[in-house]
């Protein structure tokens, strides 16, 4: 069986692994008063042993049940050969049971990133307990096990990720992609990406309670399940803008006058023609409309009509070399984790089967040609 069609196999099974299953398809009985609910989970390699895996859980603070007052949150760690194992261990750290079905967020560090997605999203849709609706992100330059006892001294970092997460959705430079958003990508092209975290020291103001603060980080590139690459800065916000997503926030640029102008993105939409010569495949045509409203203008007036111009050249200027820059770097990689396939099939059905079969083989030299028009609103 090759490896897309396993992965199809588990994707198929998903639902009814993590849909509207019975009760007692759950492994165990809680009392709530005797059990930590787990919010984070994090996966490494093992350091201990030989192709191993090193797994951390955090509960965050643990509110109050009942009479019993709310209580600090705990952070626990085990080394086995798999993720199931040391899950078992860590049941044998104390009294209380721990339950890992409110797990939200799946923190992998970059070294499991690099070994491979399958076998972590394997677990997550066949194991009853772990959801495929929880968010995963990828340390960038570290582990999964120093982001969650990093911040433990600031109460945990889970309220953390839950607050990037719900920022994310509103206006981030990262979007947050679910287990179940990746195994889908990874068994269709065996590609995918996924929002990036980077732990360092904290500063005053950036709202960190200890020593360390997590931020997000652009994203993480996967080709065939493994690590492959970087996307950051300028090439995720180009992601967010072939993906036809308005997340990418503001934009800043500096007038002909010296004024600083601050845009807010309010709506895009991106469309792709596949381009032939010959009957063969050449290239990917990429237009892109862009909706903006005036947010800010420090140290200038009112803008006039030809300055309005200006600025919307300007803005279409910034945002083709943020989407050029995305897709060079995916070319390179020759990973295709924005589907661009499919999205190109989508706007030539009658050429599915030509794009379907020579896709891989021509990707590597598409040339894509990129085309933005914005209009500034709010002038």
């Amino acid at each position: 069986m090759s490896r897309a069609q396993w992965l199809l196999l588990t994707a198929a099974a998903c639902a009814a692994l993590t849909g509207c299953a019975p009760l007692d398809a759950l492994p165990y009985a809680y009392e709530i008063e005797d059990t930590v609910l787990l919010r984070t989970l994090g996966v490494d390699v093992a350091t201990q042993r030989l192709d191993g895996v090193a797994v951390t859980a955090s509960s965050g603070e643990r509110p109050a049940v009942g009479d019993s007052p709310g209580q600090a949150g705990v952070v626990l760690s085990a080394q086995a050969d798999t993720v199931s194992a040391a899950r078992t261990m860590m049941q044998s750290y104390g009294k209380d049971e721990l339950f890992f079905g409110d797990v939200e967020q799946v923190v992998v560090g970059e070294g499991l990133a690099q070994r491979g997605l399958d076998d972590l999203l394997a677990l997550m849709a066949r194991d009853p307990e772990l959801r495929l609706e929880a968010r995963l992100w990828v340390v960038r330059g570290g582990s999964a096990s120093d982001v969650l006892f990093g911040g433990e001294e600031g109460g945990g970092v889970d309220d953390r990720l839950d607050a990037m997460e719900a920022d994310a959705e509103q206006r981030s430079a990262t979007l947050p992609r679910t287990a179940r958003e990746a195994l889908v990508d990874l068994a269709r092209s065996g590609t995918t990406f996924l929002p990036a975290l980077a732990q360092g020291p904290s500063r005053p103001g950036d709202g960190a309670e200890g020593d360390t603060a997590v931020s997000t980080a652009g994203y993480a590139l996967f080709r065939d399940g493994a690590l492959c690459g970087w996307a950051a800065g300028e090439e995720a916000h180009g992601i967010h803008l072939l993906l036809g997503r308005a997340d990418a926030g503001l934009l800043e640029c500096a007038a002909p006058d010296g004024a600083r102008v601050a845009l807010l993105l309010t709506g895009v939409r991106t469309d792709y023609t596949p381009v032939f010569r010959g009957g063969a495949l050449a290239g990917l045509e990429v237009k892109c409309k862009v909706e903006a409203r005036l947010a800010e203008v420090r140290g200038g007036d009112a803008l006039s009509r030809e300055e309005l111009a200006w600025l919307e050249a300007e803005t279409a200027r910034l945002c083709r070399t943020r989407m050029e820059t995305a897709l060079s770097h995916s070319r390179a990689l020759e990973a295709d984790y924005l589907n661009l396939r499919q999205r190109a099939a989508l706007s030539a059905p009658w050429r599915k089967d030509e794009l379907e079969q020579d896709w891989e083989k021509d990707f590597p030299g598409l040339a894509f040609t990129v085309n933005v028009q914005v209009k500034v609103a709010g002038g």
